[in-house]
């Protein structure tokens, strides 16, 4: 059952302002955006961007796998035909050899993404939200980092008349949120905006903001509105908690937080990854692969792996493995992380074949090498 949640348009509500709120508050429910004839709906689960779909043709998977050259004209039009008749476009396509199902699922995750983003750009329209549960059937649960999808959002908008109307006057204050670490932990921040964090202490104006950051005043405001809108800032005396001290974190155990936060993002991709290669092979014999897998990394890991379980998607609880992880052993509990993989991959080559194995292991090391290359790493 749902109810009616907030209401406006998005010329006076854009969607960073819209959806802050609701993602602070971990509310469940669909936000339909309508322009003319289009409606691009976000689907949120306790204050989590999960997955998103558009009415607009444009953003069809079919469309998007052509533009980037994955997808030949015809395999396209066999695939939207498969769409009037009910079928699912993308199995359609694995199906047909049109595509791999890992370009299947980076495909999908990249259509949710972009409809999102797509919706940053629009400044006019209206948005309804819809509390309660979601039409599950309709929704493929996607994890993604949802502050990242917001940061990425804003760092798209291009026209300063809308960050200027977001971030307020060169005396608008702001301040880090109590809960920064936390939210920096699911983030993958670039340089300029890690830098721009640590220069605030307590609460600090945009125009001192701005003085002390390492990046034109319109970046700046643009960084500011994305950390605002992501829940890093709060604007001050706007979103202050009564009796919230003027205290701030220390910035080493805030940057130490996000790396932690970065490490485990980055296992959890490859884990999902694994993930559903396995539960595509054992289907209904997945759940029992997985436990037999994380009870030994238990017994060898008891102090990493208390109390962290594992989503529909195969995604660890990162908070549960941050609240484990202690800044002294951050070294000994990533190897950890690393042994549960290693007790999949064999386990999978048990039941699965040396042949699917070697496909799995594969993949593993081909995201890692791009893990690597996004960080900066030599390979």
């Amino acid at each position: 059952m749902s109810h009616p949640g907030p209401r406006g348009t998005l010329d006076e509500f854009p969607l960073p302002a819209v959806l802050r709120p609701l993602l602070r508050g971990q509310k469940t429910g669909t936000l339909r955006n309508t322009r003319g004839k289009i409606t691009k709906t976000l689907y949120l689960s306790e204050g989590r961007l999960i997955f998103a779909t558009s009415t607009d043709p444009d953003d069809r998977l079919g469309e998007m796998l052509l533009r980037k050259g994955l997808i030949s004209y015809r395999a396209l039009e066999e695939s939207v035909r498969a769409i009037k008749a009910g079928k699912r476009q993308g199995t359609l396509l694995v199906e047909s050899g049109a595509i791999r199902s890992k370009d299947l699922v980076d495909g999908v995750t990249e259509q949710v993404q972009e409809i999102i983003y797509s919706v940053f750009q629009w400044d006019e329209g209206a948005f309804d939200f819809q509390e309660g549960e979601l039409p599950s059937r309709e929704v493929i649960v996607l994890r993604m980092s949802t502050a990242d999808l917001i940061m990425e959002g804003v760092r798209r908008v291009e026209r300063w008349t809308r960050i200027q109307r977001a971030v307020g006057g060169l005396g608008q204050q702001y301040r880090l949120a109590a809960d920064t670490a936390s939210t920096m932990g699911d983030m993958s921040l670039q340089k300029d905006e890690m830098d721009l964090i640590a220069t605030i202490d307590g609460e600090m104006s945009l125009e001192e903001i701005c003085a002390a950051a390492r990046q034109s005043d319109f970046k700046a405001c643009r960084t500011v509105w994305g950390l605002w809108a992501a829940g890093v800032l709060d604007r001050v005396p706007q979103d202050s908690a009564p009796g919230r001290s003027d205290k701030t974190e220390p910035h080493a155990e805030r940057m130490r937080g996000a790396a932690v936060g970065r490490e485990i993002e980055a296992f959890n991709e490859l884990h999902r990854f694994l993930f559903e290669l396995v539960s595509y092979e054992l289907r209904e014999k997945a759940p029992d692969f997985f436990e037999r897998a994380f009870a030994r990394a238990l017994r060898e890991e008891a102090m990493l792996f208390e109390g962290v379980s594992v989503d529909g998607a195969g995604e660890l609880d990162s908070f549960a493995l941050r609240r484990n992880i202690v800044s002294g052993e951050i070294a000994r509990y990533l190897a950890g992380l690393d042994r549960l993989l290693a007790i999949e991959a064999d386990l999978a080559r048990e039941l699965l074949g040396e042949r699917k194995a070697a496909i799995i292991n594969d993949g593993l090391l081909a995201l890692k090498e791009r893990q690597l290359q996004r960080a900066g790493k030599p390979s």
